[in-house]
């Protein structure tokens, strides 16, 4: 029997599974990059946001009606903007409050902190390394501050 001298072919498959492992790898490197938090604010206010619950009504068609809990909100004034955020975690029990953000240390009047806004939310980076999401309720523009050594036209001098 001759001998024939046959070239390989690479196999589509290989190909498919080499392109595959490199877009899955940039993709999980991209998703790594680390997070950036360009805005930075002070809190100005803290206050609390109503969350209406209802209860689940029984087989027997008892029990339902609603109820009210309430999350934290907190007012963060940056240099063009003032934003009302809510912290969203409301309690278990009826009668209370939910758990403050900030981690460890609950946001407090006069803290500086910084963040970043994706989607209608605001994003703080916490201690631990890991991030929390606070929901934005209102942005407005901040109110432009009037010099007061500044002469009106109307004043006689």
């Amino acid at each position: 029997m001759p001998y024939r001298k046959e070239r390989c072919k690479p196999s589509l498959y290989l190909l498919a599974l080499f392109i595959l492992a490199v877009v899955a790898l940039s993709g999980t490197a991209a998703a790594k990059e680390a997070k950036t938090y360009p805005e930075s604010g002070k809190v100005i206010g803290i206050g609390q946001n109503e969350h209406t619950k209802t209860h689940p009504k029984t087989g027997n068609n008892t029990g339902g009606g609603s109820y009210s809990v309430y999350s934290h909100t907190y007012k963060i004034e940056t240099d063009t903007k003032i934003y009302e955020m809510d912290c969203g975690k409301t309690p278990m029990f009826l009668g209370s409050t939910g758990k403050e953000c900030g981690g460890d240390k609950p946001l407090q009047i006069g803290d500086v902190i910084h963040f970043r806004v994706e989607k209608g939310s605001a994003h703080i980076p916490l201690p631990d390394g890991s991030e929390e999401k606070l929901r934005i309720l209102n942005e407005e523009a901040k109110p432009e501050t009037k010099p007061s050594d500044a002469k009106t036209p109307d004043a006689k001098q």
